[in-house]
C-alpha cells in the first residue's frame, strides 16, 4: 500500500474556528485522516502539509519511515507534522486491520474518564447562566466540568484594576459548583491571565469550592514564579498545551511548575510526538491530562495516546460547537458516566464524510469575546 497525495481541507466549525482535516490517500483506495487545525493560520498550515506531505508521496505504509518533523518550525509547522503524522498512524492500522491503541502497546484502560470544557458552547456568561449550563452538562452523564470564566482579565494589569471582573471569574465558577454540587468535579482554566497576586487571591476564592485543578493560572515563560505560586496555592495546577515538544517542556519539568501536563497531540507530533512526550513526563513521575481542542479526529487520536498512557488523568473534550460536526464521520462520542469509549474499529476507527466536508467550507471565524491567549 503506497501512499498518492496527502492534503489537508479546511471546514467551518462554528463561528469561531474552522479546523485543518489532513488527508493522506493510497494506491489501494484506503484514506486515513488527520487534525492539523491551527486557528487563524489555516492556509499557512494547509501549504506546509502539502509541502511536508509530498517528501512521503510514494512511499509504502507498513515498510517504509513515515515520520515527519515538525522541530524547529514553529506552531505551523508543529501542526502540519502532527497531522500528517495522525494520518499515518490511521493508515497503518487500516493496513492492518487492527486500531491504533493495539499498535501502541495494547490498552491499560477500554473506557477513558472525560471532562466537558465548554468555552465555545456556553451562551449566557452570567453566573446563572454558568450554573444552569452545568446541570445541563451533568444531565448528559458528564461527571467532571471544566470551566473558562476570567473574561478580560489579563497579567499585565494589577487586581485592583480588574477586581470587578476577577470577582465575576469567580463567581461562575462558585456558581456551577452551587448547581452541581460536590460530587461533580469541577476545574477552571485561566488560560495566562494572572499574575502572582491575581493568581493567589482566585486560589483563595475557589479552595473552599475544590476546583480539580486551575489550568494555566501564570504566562509559562516565568516556570520559577509558576512553581512558587504552586507551592503555595493548595490546588493541583495544570498547563503546557501549547508546548511542542521536550525542549520547551523541560523548564517547566526541571523547575517542578506544574502538576498536570496537558500535551496537545497537535502540537507536539501527533502520535509519534504523543508517545515520546508521555515517557519524558512518565520519567518525571507527573500526571498528564492531554489537552483535546477538538474534532471527531483528535479526539479520536487522543483516545487511543489515553488507552496506553500509564500516568494518565482524564482527557479534555468539547461539546459539539455547531451541529454538523457530528455528520462530518462515521463515529462520534456521547459521554456515558464521564467516560468516552475507544474506538475498536481500524486505525482511528473514525472516517470523515469527503463530500460532506466540502459543504462546509472556510469561513472567518469570529473572535471570542473573551480576548484568548489559548483555547
Amino acid at each position: 500500500m503506497r501512499i498518492t497525495e496527502i492534503y489537508a481541507e479546511v471546514v467551518n466549525a462554528s463561528i469561531y474556528s474552522n479546523y485543518v482535516f489532513v488527508i493522506a490517500k493510497t494506491d489501494e483506495g484506503v484514506t486515513g485522516f488527520g487534525d492539523a487545525t491551527l486557528d487563524g493560520l489555516e492556509f499557512e498550515v494547509v501549504a506546509a502539509v502539502r509541502n511536508m506531505g509530498s517528501k512521503l508521496i510514494g512511499k509504502d505504509v507498513l515498510h517504509d519511515n513515515l515520520e515527519v518533523s515538525g522541530d524547529g518550525g514553529g506552531l505551523i509547522t508543529a501542526a502540519a507534522a502532527s497531522g500528517i503524522d495522525i494520518a499515518m498512524w490511521d493508515l497503518k492500522g487500516k493496513a492492518l486491520n487492527v486500531p491504533v491503541y493495539q499498535l501502541l502497546g495494547g490498552a491499560r484502560r477500554k473506557e477513558i474518564p472525560v471532562y466537558a470544557s465548554f468555552n465555545r458552547a456556553i451562551k449566557d456568561r452570567t453566573p446563572q447562566g454558568f450554573g444552569e449550563f452545568a446541570k445541563e452538562l451533568v444531565s448528559r452523564g458528564n461527571r467532571a466540568l471544566k470551566c473558562h470564566p476570567f473574561d478580560g482579565v489579563s497579567w499585565k494589569t494589577p487586581l485592583e484594576n480588574q477586581k470587578k471582573l476577577v470577582d465575576t471569574g469567580c463567581e461562575r465558577f462558585i456558581a456551577m459548583r452551587e448547581a452541581v454540587g460536590d460530587e461533580i468535579a469541577v476545574g477552571v482554566d485561566a488560560h495566562w491571565r494572572f499574575d502572582m497576586k491575581t493568581a493567589m487571591y482566585v486560589a483563595d476564592r475557589l479552595r473552599p469550592y475544590h476546583p480539580f485543578w486551575i489550568e494555566t493560572p501564570i504566562p509559562e515563560k516565568k516556570p520559577e514564579l509558576l512553581r512558587e505560586f504552586r507551592m503555595k496555592c493548595g490546588v493541583l495546577v495544570a498547563g503546557a498545551e501549547m508546548q511542542a515538544g521536550g525542549d520547551a517542556i523541560l523548564p517547566l519539568l526541571k523547575n517542578q511548575a506544574l502538576d498536570v501536563y496537558m500535551p496537545d497531540i497537535r502540537y507536539v507530533g501527533g502520535i509519534t510526538g504523543m508517545m515520546k512526550m508521555n515517557s519524558l513526563l512518565e520519567a518525571y513521575d507527573v500526571l498528564v491530562s492531554p489537552h483535546n481542542m477538538c474534532s471527531v479526529i483528535t479526539c479520536a487520536s487522543s483516545l487511543h495516546v489515553s488507552a496506553v498512557m500509564k500516568n494518565f488523568m482524564h482527557l479534555e473534550y468539547h461539546p459539539a460547537e455547531a451541529p454538523w460536526l457530528r455528520d462530518f464521520s462515521d463515529t462520534y462520542w456521547d459521554v456515558k458516566d464521564g467516560k468516552f469509549s475507544i474506538p475498536e474499529g481500524p486505525g482511528l476507527g473514525v472516517n470523515l464524510d469527503l463530500n460532506l466536508l466540502k459543504e462546509h467550507p472556510y469561513k472567518k471565524a469570529q473572535p471570542l469575546r473573551l480576548n484568548m491567549l489559548g483555547a
